[in-house]
């Protein structure tokens, strides 16, 4: 929050409204230009109607939730409540990128409230003013790296005490389901034996323990993470200049890659690997796959013609598609996580081929490898590697370049367009973040729940229009092609 903020809250009139829709939009949030429909033809008009529209509660899912496969239903908005891990966005947005690519017509919302030093005490004292505000259907609760270093004399240390009133009071906001994370562990490898980060480590494991013996009722679904971590640990220390948790409290990106499948993984997501199944039959290369959406359970079915010089080309936009999170084949197989592994590749296999001739394998026109009909029939994954793969420099993915990218595997920009994008979309959260203004006085008839109310239709707006892309991408072809070498 700037300075001047508070100078900008003077009263409730149209003038008012206008004068924060200009201090919002120079904030460098290009998002709108990406997505190409829909654009409003007056940014203050659009978005003082939708902050009007704010004041009423959405409407959230009803009825009874499911107790197998996924755990989330159409329309929950989810809100991640925990300390810095938690601020730091990232396993929370891949885990977003992953729904929005393979699952839009969920129409999922998610709201991050972590807040850097916070123990699960911090949390239940925030509940209102950071999580029930947001009239989430899901939250989910992590806690524990904060918790562990407090003594235990301190209110701080109690985490299944504090949890159990986080959820207490969660059921009694309308709260429909919680998830319970369990905190990541440390990097205690290499340091002496009575550093205090070794005391850390002790009471996480204490505590750990502590979280899986507790009885919690139907509604609250744990996530157990802390040992899978602590194995990706394990792997990555025979790559020396690889850091999974370079501070030795904080993940780094590939950690919440590792955070974010197990967490997929355990609410009943569909982490299948992305698979395209053809055979070529008279000159006739008959393809199927999988659909993303709701129609995932679907097979989707082709018939192209293979020309003897130009080969053939197949539309696989609406395949399920991969989640890139780790897009390095070498680092994915390094952390030894399954689910990552298989959520970052696509396969295809082709049958009917000669097996001793050489094909080019293009997507959208840009060759990602050359294989013999042989290794086809046996599946290739045409995920791209660091020697194929176009790295966006920091100026490019501010002004999401992937969205608009054709000289670059297309599934690697889509899921690049989206992680830029959500990105963007939580930097404004961060500037806007409630407890920057929460102890600020009312300034004439403007409350804090009137700026409170257009800064959340701000960030919804927004997240609305990723969705949207998200859509447009499977609207968009993906062309694979396969052509002979001569």
């Amino acid at each position: 929050m700037s300075p001047s903020m508070p100078a900008v809250a003077v009263n409730v009139t149209q003038r008012g409204r206008a004068v924060l829709v200009c201090l919002l939009s120079s904030l460098s949030f290009t998002m709108a230009s990406c997505a190409q429909t829909d654009r409003p033809s007056s940014n203050a008009t659009a978005l003082s109607t939708n902050a009007d529209q704010h004041t009423q509660s959405p409407k959230l899912p009803t009825g009874p939730r499911p107790t197998t496969g996924l755990l989330l239903v159409p329309g929950d908005r989810i809100v991640w409540l925990g300390d810095s891990i938690t601020a730091a966005h990232t396993y929370g947005r891949y885990v977003e990128a992953f729904f929005l690519l393979r699952r839009p017509d969920l129409n999922l919302t998610f709201i991050n409230a972590g807040i850097g030093g916070h123990s699960a005490l911090n949390g239940l004292n925030r509940l209102d003013a950071d999580v029930l505000s947001q009239r989430p259907s899901v939250v989910v609760v992590n806690f524990g790296m904060n918790d562990a270093g407090y003594p235990a004399s301190s209110p701080h240390a109690a985490l299944i005490k504090n949890t159990d009133a986080i959820i207490d009071q969660l059921r009694q906001g309308g709260v429909q389901r919680i998830i319970w994370v369990e905190p990541t562990p440390t990097h205690t490898a290499g340091i002496p034996a009575q550093a205090k980060l070794w005391d850390r480590q002790k009471q996480l494991d204490r505590l750990v323990a502590e979280m899986r013996n507790h009885n919690v009722k139907s509604d609250v679904i744990k996530v157990q993470w802390h040992d899978q971590m602590k194995q990706a640990l394990n792997a990555a220390a025979a790559k020396p200049d690889f850091k999974l948790i370079p501070d030795r409290i904080h993940p780094s990106a590939a950690g919440h890659a590792v955070m974010a499948a197990e967490f997929l993984r355990q609410i009943g997501a569909d982490l299948e690997p992305s698979v395209i199944d053809s055979t070529l039959r008279q000159s006739v290369l008959e393809t199927e796959f999988r659909q993303a959406g709701a129609d995932a359970k679907k097979i989707q079915k082709s018939r192209n013609t293979m020309e003897r010089i130009s080969g053939v080309s197949i539309n696989v936009a609406s395949a399920l598609p991969p989640v890139p999170m780790l897009y390095n084949a070498e680092l994915s197989k390094l952390l030894g996580n399954k689910s990552l592994e298989a959520l970052r590749s696509l396969t295809w296999r082709i049958q009917g081929l000669d097996q001793s001739a050489r094909y080019a394998v293009q997507i959208d026109g840009v060759e990602v490898g050359r294989y013999t009909g042989s290794q086809l029939a046996k599946g290739v994954d045409i995920m791209p590697s660091d020697a194929n793969r176009k790295t966006l420099s920091v100026v490019a993915k501010r002004e999401l370049e992937a969205c608009t990218l054709k000289d670059q595997y297309a599934f690697l920009n889509d899921f690049e367009c989206l992680f830029d994008m959500l990105y963007q979309k939580d930097q404004l959260r961060m500037l806007m973040r409630p407890d920057r203004v929460r102890d600020l006085p009312n300034f004439g008839t403007v409350r804090l729940s009137t700026y409170t109310n257009f800064t959340d239709s701000w960030i919804d707006s927004a997240s609305r229009a990723i969705t949207e892309r998200a859509l447009q991408m499977r609207a968009t072809p993906h062309t694979l092609s396969l052509i002979p070498v001569r």
